[in-house]
């Protein structure tokens, strides 16, 4: 038995049209709790919104040399970043073409092949099939594609993308203004030259992916959700910028189309962002060291901390500070978080150990406020006779919106959930043509040999 989907580049285009239901379920001031809630949606989310679009898969400095490999997530699909030996970077599915095992189980390492634990398929860095034991035994080989799928993946300043959409927007319109802001993110480090740290911090939450995003441009929570953080900054006498009141701060949010959104808070710390660093291990010996070299110091100073730019580039990747904050769901109740620092190549060491010690601030005292509040907003949402979330506050009132449609508004402002949630609406309304794109360079010393077979047998 044959099927279209056993072609190479096999285009499909899977489920129901949801148009007039996503209408129901996401209004312009609530969201029904079935959004966050119900198993069906996030199996199609998986493949229209984890799949149908954008998604980041990693930096280019994670795989430096030729052989070099990261493992990661695309909605349910195991991926993995590649550079091959001819130095290009590649998406691959992480899944063995004869019975679906997962190829790779490390989270990274260096090879020059990959080769199933199972049966022994190896397949070359590109896709392509190198070597498969016992071949006589494959009669059909050569009539299906048996390199591995690959994602289509772009890369902007070095950042990666990665999708399965077979006709996908062009990586630059789709970033939009983001690219910017993106552009800002890089050229604030010495040369532009940054590199991601190798490994992770993790945390998990009962909860849907979605609330990472509701938290991320959210300026009211930290008042309250985060007041024992808030507290530890106010007794050293620190001014801690979450603690100030969000109707009255300077600071401004900004939609940025395709669902994306920035929180800048520079506006609300005029004397840089060194001023607003709290009280942490080796601070001040790393400050000494830092203004005893003379160089750069107000430069490096504030790159230590964050650039107090947050950053969101839907549907998966945030920047809070120097650290990026991948978002992975597990099930429609459970979230996986990965944060990854940015280091600054071209500057002190001590600029890294500072950043270091920043990023550990945070997830250790303030994150864990979050993920309980996600919990139970999750919790909340089991109660059906209570349908709808409201996501109103700002409600354009206040908002200014520029010439491109994008919204501009105070951090109190709900305007940027209000646009990924449209753009969720948009790729979850119809079904989303997919691929799995493979080498065009087949195997053909196993083919010839399923051929001469054949030929064999007929001449019998």
């Amino acid at each position: 038995m044959t099927s279209d989907s056993l072609r190479p580049d096999a285009v499909i285009a899977r489920g129901p049209d949801l148009r007039e239901e996503v209408e129901h379920l996401v209004r312009d001031d609530v969201v029904h709790r079935r959004v966050y809630a119900d198993p069906a949606l996030f199996d199609i989310e998986m493949e229209r919104v984890f799949g149908g679009t954008w998604c980041y898969i990693g930096h280019e400095s994670e795989v430096p040399k030729p052989g070099s490999f990261v493992r990661r997530r695309l909605g349910r699909r195991q991926i993995l970043l590649v550079r091959t030996e001819a130095g290009e970077i590649r998406g691959l599915l992480n899944r063995c073409t004869h019975r679906g095992t997962t190829l790779v189980g490390d989270e990274r390492g260096c090879s020059h092949r990959l080769t199933c634990p199972y049966h022994g398929w190896a397949f070359a860095l590109d896709g392509r099939l190198l070597n498969l034991p016992i071949s006589d035994s494959y009669d059909k080989l050569y009539e299906r594609p048996f390199d591995l799928g690959q994602l289509k993946v772009e890369s902007y300043r070095g950042f990666v993308f990665g999708t399965m959409a077979a006709e996908p927007m062009e990586l630059a319109e789709w970033l939009g203004p983001a690219a910017a802001w993106l552009d800002e993110h890089v050229d604030r480090h010495p040369q532009g030259a940054l590199r991601v740290m190798p490994t992770a911090a993790r945390q998990e939450y009962r909860g849907n992916w979605k609330m990472a995003w509701d938290n991320a441009a959210d300026g009211i929570h930290a008042t309250f959700a985060h007041r024992s953080y808030n507290l530890l900054g106010k007794e050293a006498e620190t001014d801690t910028v979450l603690a100030r009141n969000p109707n009255t701060t300077p600071m401004v949010s900004r939609t940025l189309g395709h669902g994306h959104c920035v929180v800048d808070q520079r506006p609300g710390i005029p004397a840089g962002p060194w001023s607003t660093m709290r009280p942490l291990p080796t601070r001040n010996d790393l400050e000494a060291s830092l203004r005893d070299s003379g160089q750069r110091t107000r430069e490096n100073l504030d790159l230590m901390t964050g650039n107090m730019v947050n950053l969101s580039i839907f549907p998966n990747l945030i920047f809070v500070g120097n650290q990026m904050m991948i978002v992975e769901p597990l099930a429609v109740d459970h979230t996986r978080l990965s944060y990854y620092l940015v280091l600054a190549d071209q500057a002190p060491e001590e600029v890294n150990l500072m950043r270091l010690r920043v990023d550990e601030d945070f997830l250790s005292f303030g994150t864990p406020d979050d993920l309980e509040m996600f919990e139970r907003v999750q919790e909340g949402l089991q109660t059906i006779e209570e349908e709808w979330v409201d996501i109103s506050r700002g409600d354009h009132a206040g908002d200014v919106i520029d010439e491109h449609g994008y919204a501009l508004g105070d951090i109190a402002s709900e305007a940027p959930i209000r646009a990924y949630l449209a753009e969720w609406k948009r790729l979850m309304a119809e079904p989303t043509p997919t691929t799995v794109r493979r080498s065009r360079i087949e195997a053909a010393k196993f083919m010839n040999k399923g051929r001469r077979r054949q030929a064999a047998a007929a001449g019998d």
